[in-house]
């Protein structure tokens, strides 16, 4: 029988209420409070969803930690403004919280310190960062052919290409246009994530962001804000690089890129393409095989559920795929992005590793 872990959510916005609603239909999460700093039109917010629980009224919560000590649940999940995870996110692992928190989990390195020395005081939590877009059936396949030694081999070269025109602009700037070297942590990690998943961190990275306005999509010429290019070299000398901008002037791949990436890979055995969907494998000069697969979902609901199910297995005792440090080494990476940019230097992965305590967790 399939346990159902009791669950916490924070955050009562769009994108958040569509998340709840995939754990309020699932098997997998029995969600038992709500938190949400507009605790007095909580309930008209909620009233929209499908298989609340009963008197969910009385369940909506200003704080993680008055929720706990009502509900004594066992999950809590974050879907706020990444200004704020931070501190959610200690406040959840402070209440001997498992906490899956969506991307960015933080900014910069100084608040990501400061819960990596909260998460080593409680060893058996498992903190994790949503990272939906590797979740996929391309992305999954293509993570499968990465690793297979028989047919792709050990990696040479690789290349993402990731371009797309996204309007950012409000009349009160979001992060995403003021932050400097935020395009990292909330549009390069969509594609970065999959690599990491499927070969681990790179040795080293060298990162550069040249920006300029563009007030007519929101782009105020913030360093790192708009565009991104890496190169992201492994232990055996292959090396991956990666140009990405959102602030290009038409969608010359299609709307999917944007999110998934194009992607190519040479390998000592064989080759891999993927343009959204597609994947064909190449070996001594022929197709070997072609693969049409589902692409990010409507709204990517499948891929969220993907997530939470293996979240799930994760916290029931599979882990053969860790969430938990696939995606803080995801966050590292990004990070690492941002180092170089700032230094004009390359960042060796380990370095930042033995700085942060992240292998004690």
């Amino acid at each position: 029988m399939i346990k159902k872990f009791k669950c916490i959510h924070v955050g009562l916005g769009n994108f958040s209420l569509q998340r709840l609603q995939l754990n309020l239909n699932n098997n997998l999460f029995d969600v038992v409070a709500f938190v949400d700093i507009d605790v007095t039109n909580a309930a008209d917010k909620l009233k929209k969803l499908n298989n609340l629980p009963e008197n969910y009224e009385n369940r909506v919560f200003k704080s993680i930690s008055d929720a706990q000590k009502k509900f004594s649940a066992e999950v809590c999940f974050i879907y706020v403004a990444s200004e704020i995870h931070p501190k959610l996110i200690i406040e959840s692992l402070e209440n001997k919280l498992h906490t899956f928190c969506v991307k960015s989990i933080a900014c910069e390195m100084t608040d990501f310190k400061k819960i990596i020395e909260v998460k080593k005081k409680y060893k058996k939590l498992k903190l994790v960062q949503g990272l939906n877009n590797q979740w996929n059936e391309a992305s999954l396949k293509m993570q499968e052919l990465l690793k297979d030694k028989e047919n792709f081999g050990e990696l040479m070269i690789g290349n993402c290409t990731v371009w797309g025109r996204q309007n950012l602009k409000s009349e009160k700037p979001t992060v995403d246009v003021i932050k400097e070297g935020i395009f990292f942590h909330s549009m390069g990690i969509h594609q970065l994530s999959q690599i990491v998943a499927a070969l681990g961190l790179p040795e080293s990275v060298v990162s550069s962001s040249l920006e300029f306005k563009q007030e007519d999509i929101g782009f105020k010429g913030v360093t790192g804000t708009s565009s991104g290019v890496s190169f992201f070299k492994y232990k055996n000398g292959g090396t991956i690089s990666y140009s990405a901008t959102r602030g290009g002037h038409g969608n010359p791949f299609g709307f999917a890129s944007r999110w998934s990436g194009n992607w190519l890979f040479h390998g000592t055995k064989g080759d891999i393409k993927r343009d959204g969907g597609r994947l064909t494998l190449y070996k001594n000069g022929n197709i070997v095989e072609d693969f049409f697969l589902k692409d990010l979902d409507n709204n990517l609901y499948l891929d969220e559920l993907k997530q939470y199910e293996m979240f799930h297995q994760n916290l029931s005792g599979n882990n053969k795929f860790d969430m938990q440090k696939k995606s803080l080494e995801s966050w590292l990476l990004m990070e690492a992005c941002n180092i170089s940019i700032k230094k004009d230097k390359k960042i060796l992965l380990n370095d930042l590793i033995l700085e942060t305590g992240f292998k004690n967790l």
